[in-house]
């Protein structure tokens, strides 16, 4: 039986839990949820990403703000084995987020921001964090290692196996493409479950010649879906897919994609929620690199803390396959080196 990709992984998890919430019927708690964070990698963002999410939707009238930063960094130099790919830089990502609740168990959710990519902070502490607990930095993305590269350097760059450049970008700043999403119960949310499917589009509103947006217009489908197993654990599965349209100054992206996710979230008072997530999206881009085209899969680690009624506070790390030299693909693969995101979530 061939070995299924990290995609496919995914997928049967999300299945299974939704087959857990349809046939089994506690209350959903407040300001829960996996963190709203997909594989930010560069070439990710250009398109439309369905933020990992629970399934509940806000009644009607009801709003809900996050505001989020992201602070990501991207090292992915591997062998040019058929094409040359250095990704060596660092995003800032600001994003706004309101959600608006409809009636009739439909919610609104539109979301933008701002993006900077540059040779950022974080350099210097991954260098000095593996040096001090001796952890390589020589895995297959990198197999020369971060200390043969200069640091906070800005580089975005992908040749073909003939040297005809595909992209060379440096330093970006601007908006963030747009997302527009509707979001339904499929049935009436109950304290042990909860089934949606969102809808959305993603407009063009990042400048495509510094490679902050696609230009173009993108539109997907996600099946959402949250199960609490006991009072203190709540499973959730996101399991969708993107049509893409064309990237204007991108040559070889892909015309769809798919994503999934899953989260297990442990919340053991009023106040306090720990999650574990692994999200997974095939590849947008075709480099002709075999390892940059594998499916991207990062694995983060959240926090949230809540304060009081209104207002939550949250954060989290997220890592790619160096986290287990690349051994487990399905857990984190592809995808930024280390990302961490800080947000805030405001209920009027």
């Amino acid at each position: 039986m061939p070995a299924c990709t990290p995609i496919q992984r995914i997928s049967l998890a999300v299945n299974i839990l939704l087959i857990a919430v349809v046939t089994r019927a506690t209350a959903q708690v407040p300001f829960s949820g996996p963190i709203p964070l997909r594989d930010p990698a560069p070439f990710n963002l250009l398109f439309l990403q369905f933020q990992p999410q629970g399934a509940d939707v806000l009644t009607a009238g009801q709003n809900t703000y996050r505001l989020q930063l992201d602070l990501i960094n991207n090292l992915l130099i591997p062998a040019p084995t058929g094409s040359s790919v250095i990704i060596d830089n660092e995003y800032q990502r600001l994003t706004l987020t309101w959600h608006r609740g409809l009636g009739h168990r439909s919610e609104l959710q539109i979301q933008g921001g701002i993006l900077w990519r540059n040779g950022g902070i974080l350099d210097g502490i991954i260098t000095f964090y593996h040096h001090l607990t001796g952890l390589p930095a020589d895995a297959i993305d990198d197999p020369l290692g971060r200390d043969h590269w200069r640091q906070y350097r800005s580089i975005l760059q992908v040749l073909s196996g003939t040297g005809r450049v595909i992209v060379n970008q440096g330093n970006g700043f601007g908006l963030e493409e747009t997302m527009v999403t509707f979001k339904h119960s499929l049935i009436p949310p109950s304290h042990r479950s909860a089934v949606a499917v969102r809808l959305a589009l993603k407009l063009p509103t990042g400048n495509p010649r510094l490679l902050l947006g696609s230009g173009n217009v993108d539109e997907g489908l996600s099946l959402d879906a949250r199960y609490a197993e006991g009072r203190d654990i709540t499973l959730y599965g996101n399991l969708g897919g993107a049509i893409l349209g064309h990237a204007s100054n991108l040559p070889g992206a892909a015309p769809h994609v798919q994503q999934g996710m899953i989260a297990i979230e442990f919340h053991p008072n009023s106040r306090d929620r720990y999650v574990l997530q692994v999200d997974a999206a095939s590849a947008v881009l075709h480099t002709g690199n075999n390892l940059a085209d594998q499916a991207n899969v990062t694995a983060t680690f959240g926090f949230t803390h809540v304060m009081n009624s209104h207002l939550a506070l949250y954060a989290s790390y997220s890592e790619n396959g160096d986290i287990h030299n690349y051994t487990l693909p399905g857990f984190s693969n592809i995808g930024p080196d280390i990302s961490f995101s800080f947000g805030a979530e405001w209920h009027p």
